[in-house]
């Protein structure tokens, strides 16, 4: 190299280091004030949006943001149009103005015609345990309800057709009024993104031979049944857009590196990701085919995709690729091939852990991220923190590679996006966006964009017809490339060779109500327990589930009794006695103490330990009638909940514990107790079968008559079904109930039984939990207060079942 040419090198290279020394000093100064100017509007869109000219602070973001997209990339700059783009989307959901996602999905023009339009449809998106519905006039939504379905129903097409139909006629909408139907597409045959007009076609390919087994599966064939009940003289239009098999992926993308296994675009939000691709788009003024992005929707299901001139060309799927709340993701092949061959798990788990048994409920216990939160900052121990930080660094660093990967084909990715439930926890958006270190900007969009999306397409499809594909024309022509690929792909060079309860859906194992009980102290507070001779290994173990032991923090413990027994106890079971998780009251007088502790507000919830019943329950009794807390002539009973491995709904059955032979006008009351219990579990309409010998009446049988007079006091109820007298039998399984020709609604499938006394109650109960490997939970309903009952040989579980049904039943009776 000559003298001169090193020089100018020297030169350049001297010169360089100016422009970047100057531009960083620019740059730290730019990230100091965007960032408090940004914070500051933040602030005032959560506390008042009235108090901001909102005209005017989008375009100082949007010429910020056109300027910035412009210059030389840095993580300062990133940092900035990330902030910018996400703030601008939270002025326009906290804007006045309605559907601002619809209305960036569609643009001006055709957003306008929409709205002076006024076209009206129904919207449908059937989940596993629900259908959502909604319906739009013009732009806006104008009604919205999630229809569940429940355990003890069929879940089938035609039932939730019926479910559809009934609620639109309760909430007097008429399916005739209908200019069309939007519907989740589910699992067809692989299609290039779009929407499509609904063909039969489509249900055959989800009948016949569907990619996945899916609840999503039943969309299309829902909307076409309920456009045939429409009975209207104009042609509904019948929409599906960006179903989940979209398959838009590049050959390399479909490359593995096993030649009989090939890649395809199933299995991904695509209705998420092409809508908050679309909409960050707008918000940065461009066209979106010419925005590179790369989005991520962290729902139930996590998957991400990168965005290529207007297609998804690199995917990871919510199936085999990143871990998410119940999937387990891609794991090393050669360490599940060895758990496999030494029989540590079968080909059966494996597939729950890809499925539903992996992921966050694999690591941690619970597939409720924000469960794992509210542990981490109440209840958890420090080495059960230090386990959730790194679960969570886990995910972060998952999440954020995983968008990095798809940026990895070397295009110029502009923008990453972020959605989904986890997208609303900053901690969680701010661990992946260090681990992504400012190579893009991250525009963090929470929440579900799908019913945007789906309305979206509907629309558009609706006011511009000729954008509708035809499914099977673009289904053959996308089915012919792959074939031709797989061909390339199949060549051999050489010729030989050189692996998530929603909030009000029924309560369905004792599991659940333990969990319930979580989330409803998360809500408000951890409720203070006296358990009423607290020298009993059972409840101390219970209590120190509910308290320590990984599971959920349900309450705070006053241990009534000797001390010095208790003590031992708390010992011998390394229960902690910090005077605030779990307290000592030395008493020789434990039910006397309680209750003075109740009266102070000192406790709100009894429970019974080492002590009889009828001593906690005289004095409780006393107490609550003396401060007008129990209304004269007010039925106490105790309702059990029973987990029966053979059945897929809890059963709660009454009373075995405290009346002994009640008559006529108590079983009626004991039934009204066990509804507010039920109801409590999210069952809105219980089956009560009232029991007797016979399922018909029998003048020898006093039961069955009293049965039948309770039945007909229930008959014009909407809030249960009371049916009786029933057998047993007939209550608790189908097929006796058939084989009997009983025509009643309860066949087999009683959610309550009402017993006609104590010997019956106390007879089902032990036979339940010793011959069925049943586990039981308990309550005593005393007026506006839960009292906690167990028996001796109830197990650990069991007690600490009881224990949160009545936590969450305290605050229910709070609140009603």
């Amino acid at each position: 190299m000559s003298a001169k040419l090193r020089n100018k090198i020297i030169e350049a290279v001297a010169e360089i280091g100016k422009i970047n020394v100057s531009m960083a000093a620019f740059e730290r100064d730019l990230t100091v004030i965007s960032d408090a100017w940004l914070e500051d509007l933040s602030e005032q869109i959560k506390q008042d949006m009235e108090t901001l000219d909102a005209r005017l602070v989008k375009s100082d973001l949007s010429a910020i943001i056109e300027v910035l997209v412009k210059s030389p990339p840095s993580p300062g700059i990133n940092t900035v149009i990330g902030k910018a783009l996400t703030l601008m989307l939270e002025m326009e959901r906290a804007g006045r103005e309605k559907s601002p996602a619809i209305r960036r999905l569609l643009g001006p023009s055709l957003a306008q015609e929409a709205q002076q339009g006024q076209m009206r449809f129904l919207l449908l998106n059937p989940g596993t345990v629900s259908t959502r519905i909604a319906v739009f006039q013009g732009l806006e939504q104008v009604h919205g309800f999630e229809i569940h379905v429940l355990p003890d129903e069929e879940d089938s097409i035609d039932h939730r057709i019926k479910a559809v139909a009934a609620h639109l006629e309760r909430a007097d909408i008429a399916l005739s009024s209908f200019d069309g139907i939007a519907c989740q597409g589910g699992f067809l045959k692989p299609i290039p993104s779009g929407t499509y007009r609904v063909v039969p076609e489509m249900v055959r390919d989800l009948v016949e031979a569907p990619l996945r087994s899916h609840a999503s599966n039943m969309g299309i064939p829902m909307g076409i049944e309920l456009a045939g009940m429409a009975g209207s003289q104009k042609d509904l239009l019948l929409t599906t857009t960006d179903p989940f098999v979209c398959d838009e992926l590049d050959l390399v993308d479909r490359v593995t590196g096993f030649v009989k296994i090939k890649r395809n675009g199933a299995g991904a939000h695509y209705l998420s990701h092409k809508a908050v691709w679309r909409i960050v788009a707008s918000l940065m003024n461009q066209a979106p085919e010419h925005v590179n992005a790369v989005t991520a929707h962290l729902g139930g299901g996590t998957s991400l995709a990168a965005h290529r001139q207007g297609q998804v060309t690199m995917l990871i799927d919510a199936y085999s690729g990143l871990p998410s709340t119940s999937r387990s993701g891609a794991i090393d092949i050669d360490r599940i091939i060895k758990v496999v061959k030494s029989q540590e798990i079968s080909l059966r788990d494996l597939e729950q852990v890809l499925e539903s048994r992996g992921g966050l409920l694999s690591l941690v216990g619970t597939n409720d991220f924000y469960a794992m939160i509210g542990f981490l900052r109440q209840g958890a121990t420090p080495v059960q923190r230090k386990k959730i930080e790194l679960v969570q660094n886990f995910l972060a660093r998952k999440i954020a590679g995983g968008m990095l990967n798809l940026t990895s084909d070397g295009a110029d990715v502009k923008v990453m996006a972020i959605t989904g439930g986890l997208a609303a926890n900053p901690d969680m958006m701010h661990r992946v966006k260090q681990n992504i270190a400012g190579r893009y900007p991250v525009v963090t969009m929470p929440g579900y964009f799908e019913h945007e999306a789906l309305a979206a397409g509907h629309i558009r499809g609706y006011y511009a017809p000729e954008i509708l594909k035809d499914y099977e024309t673009e289904r053959d022509a996308l089915a012919q490339k792959r074939h031709d690929e797989d061909a390339l792909i199949d060549i051999p060079v050489f010729k030989r060779e050189i692996r998530f309860k929603k909030k009000g859906a029924p309560l369905t194992t004792l599991d659940d109500i333990i969990d319930a009980a979580y989330l409803t102290v998360e809500e408000n507070y951890a409720p203070t327990i006296g358990i009423v001779g607290a020298g009993n290994e059972e409840a101390i173990q219970a209590a120190k589930r509910a308290n320590e032991e990984g599971r959920f923090r349900i309450a705070k413990f006053i241990l009534l009794g000797d001390f010095q027994e208790i003590s031992q106890m708390a010992y011998e079971y390394d229960l902690v006695i910090d005077n605030d998780n779990y307290t000592i009251v030395d008493t020789e007088a434990p039910v006397e103490e309680a209750v003075s502790l109740l009266d102070q507000g000192k406790i709100d919830i009894l429970m019974k330990g080492h002590m009889h019943t009828e001593d906690i329950l005289r004095g409780v009794f006393k107490y609550l009638k003396s401060v007008g807390r129990l209304p004269k002539g007010q039925v106490i009973s105790h309702t059990a909940i029973v987990d029966i491995p053979t059945r897929n709904k809890l059963l709660a059955f009454s009373d075995g514990a405290l009346n002994t032979y009640p008559d006529e006008q108590k079983r009626m009351a004991i039934l009204e107790n066990a509804l507010k219990v039920v109801h409590n579990l999210n069952i809105k309409v219980p089956k009560v079968a009232v029991i007797s010998a016979v399922e018909s009446v029998n003048r020898s049988v006093d039961s069955s008559i009293e049965a039948e007079r309770i039945a007909a006091r229930f008959a014009d109820r909407d809030d249960c079904i009371v049916e009786g007298p029933l057998s047993l039998d007939v209550a608790m399984d189908l097929g006796i109930a058939e084989e009997k020709h009983y025509s009643g609604r309860i066949q087999g499938n009683a959610d309550v039984l009402i017993l006609p006394d104590i010997d019956s109650g106390n007879i089902l109960w032990k036979t339940l939990t010793t011959q069925s490997g049943a586990a039981l939970a308990g309550v005593i309903l005393c007026g506006d207060m839960p009292l906690i009952l167990t028996s001796r040989g109830d197990s650990i579980r069991s007690k600490l079942a009881s224990l949160s049904l009545a936590v969450k039943f305290y605050f229910d009776l709070k609140t009603s």
